[in-house]
């Protein structure tokens, strides 16, 4: 068996500049195994994804810490790959909030955690820049103290369209990266050069959301510009339950079943099916 300890170790060595690895988002165990069973370099929990497999929408406060750590638990008991934690806001505004969110990260087996900066609170979307830095801080402190090698990844959330937008979010990742962040996301990031400006000014490993429509920059392209991580986010979760939905539109009001004729699995090289558990 790997160790939590042995993951955190695997999963900071990731984190080099231009290594651009690729962590996927499994949103249940049936979407870990299989993501497992192909050996990517490592998983993360998506709050959306599993909020939907929960039937409930995403960052409106309705999956609580509990919840979400025991659904890391179950995805971390089906991979020996390392798995960081889509967190959300870290269940709470304080930073003792954050703290009692990453002491169960780490309780679990996390190799690391994602903390946004987005509040859940419709009149003030993101916490003040001084609060959102004193939650990244007493997390790293935690951290530093409890389980060093776990990731500590802060996110600005905010939009990053105008260039005062992103210097707005330049500034917030530069200080979560001096409140301790050991990697830094801003899941607004999708142009190049806005990505290339970040990693000019930004002296911090950087993840790019990469998993939705319209987002055109390669593997080698993000790597090259001198990305550490790319994730999916909820990428993967949205497909399958697009396709879901679509075949069953297909049924209901064209009274027809082509749709199972779009079925990938039928021609894919991989079956997904190999992947899930079997009597021995």
């Amino acid at each position: 068996m790997v160790t939590a300890a042995q993951r955190r170790s695997a999963f900071k060595a990731l984190h080099v500049k231009g290594k651009a690895f690729l962590m996927p988002n499994p949103f249940d165990i049936g979407s870990a195994r299989i993501l497992d069973g192909m050996r990517f370099d490592a998983l993360a929990t998506s709050s959306a994804g599993f909020a939907w497999a929960r039937g409930v929408r995403d960052a409106e406060g309705l999956i609580g810490r509990d919840d979400a750590l025991a659904h890391a638990a179950d995805i971390i008991s089906v991979t020996s790959l390392p798995v960081n934690g889509d967190l959300e806001n870290g269940f709470g505004d304080s930073p003792e909030d954050v703290v009692e969110t990453i002491k169960g990260a780490i309780e679990v087996g996390l190799a690391g955690c994602s903390i946004e900066d987005y509040s859940q609170n419709p009149k003030n979307p993101f916490y003040p820049l001084d609060l959102a830095v004193e939650r990244v801080k007493a997390a790293s402190a935690y951290v530093k103290e409890n389980a060093p090698e776990f990731v500590l990844t802060a996110r600005s959330e905010g939009p990053v369209k105008s260039e005062h937008e992103l210097e707005q979010t330049i500034k917030r990742l530069n200080a979560f990266k001096d409140a301790g962040a050991d990697c830094v996301y801003a899941p607004m990031l999708k142009d190049k050069a806005k990505i290339t400006k970040v990693l000019e000014t930004v002296d911090a490993p950087l993840n790019i959301l990469a998993g939705r429509p319209n987002f055109h920059l390669t593997r080698k392209e993000l790597g090259d510009l001198g990305v550490a991580r790319i994730s999916i986010g909820a990428g993967l979760a949205r497909l399958a339950y697009g396709a879901f939905t679509a075949a069953a539109e297909d049924m209901k009001d064209g009274g027809s079943f082509g749709c199972f004729d779009r079925d990938p699995s039928a021609e894919m090289p991989v079956n997904f099916e190999d992947f899930m558990k079997a009597k021995p």
